[in-house]
């Protein structure tokens, strides 16, 4: 388990939220946190880019079957729920860096809204997972210039910061949120881990519904796109076929991937035994 960093972070004024070589989760415990970015706020149907960008994905392959008749206006969807505005600067900063990460978030955030609906009848539920999707990955804004389209072999520090993004990502939500209990936080920090325990950067063992979903998408859509340091991506059929051993293994609830399958194949969306959404969370 490893829960140091090795970096700075900053927001995005340049203040200095965490210093290098401190330990994320003693920082969260002991931190004072406050509401300054509560201050400002945005409703997401008003993010006209955001919305925009999150349309987009209503017209992708293989998605487009996904989300087709899911709802009429994804702006309405959206309905009142609003986040400190600093979080879209963040999004917009994404969006400049690496058009990739950006809309593979958002793809993220869509589908795995949809997926959610299938067993959490409650919107607001929903909604903020859906947020917590859109927020996950903030922490890749803070890598040095060009890793995220470096197509050669990692050297040693661009693999930690790779594996320190999680991290990274949690202390941005964490504070600008104010909390680093909300939920955003909660599966930025967790958002590469499994049920297995074999994931990183805490190596802990999930037990949720939100994670599987986005631990599945994250994969499929990884996959199934191109990548700088990927010769040929795959078909939607071998990523799910690589997908269905992590299920095999324990890694995903099975059910999750099932689901993803039949809309994907626009079959009739089975009675898929009820799945509980889980605890996210720090572990103790």
């Amino acid at each position: 388990m490893r829960s140091s960093i090795h970096q700075d972070v900053k927001d995005l004024r340049g203040q200095l939220i965490l210093k290098s070589d401190s330990d994320v989760l003693e920082w969260s415990k002991k931190h004072l946190f406050s509401n300054e970015h509560q201050k400002k706020k945005t409703k997401f149907k008003e993010a006209s880019f955001f919305v925009e960008d999150c349309e987009s994905v209503f017209v992708l392959e293989p998605y487009k079957r996904v989300l087709e008749n899911w709802t009429p206006s994804f702006r309405e969807w959206l309905g009142e729920i609003w986040a400190p505005s600093v979080f879209f600067e963040e999004l917009r900063l994404l969006r400049s860096l690496d058009v990739y990460s950006y809309q593979h978030t958002l793809t993220v955030a869509v589908v795995g809204a949809r997926l959610l609906e299938i067993w959490i009848t409650a919107a607001p539920t929903v909604k903020k997972s859906f947020m917590a999707l859109s927020f996950h990955r903030l922490g890749k804004t803070r890598w040095a210039s060009g890793l995220m389209q470096k197509s050669q072999n990692l050297d040693e520090s661009e693999r930690q910061c790779i594996l320190e993004q999680p991290l990274i990502s949690f202390v941005l939500n964490a504070h600008y949120w104010g909390d680093a209990n909300h939920l955003c936080a909660k599966v930025a920090l967790q958002q590469q881990e499994d049920r297995l325990g074999k994931g990183y950067p805490l190596k802990v063992k999930t037990n949720s519904l939100v994670l599987d979903v986005l631990r599945m998408l994250d994969r499929f859509d990884a996959m199934i796109s191109s990548r700088p340091f990927r010769y040929q991506k795959l078909s939607p059929r071998a990523a799910l076929d690589v997908i269905n051993q992590d299920a095999e293994d324990g890694k995903i609830e099975a059910d999750v991937l099932r689901a993803f399958t039949d809309l994907l194949r626009n079959e009739r969306s089975k009675d898929y035994k009820k799945l509980k959404l889980g605890k996210i969370g720090r572990p103790e």
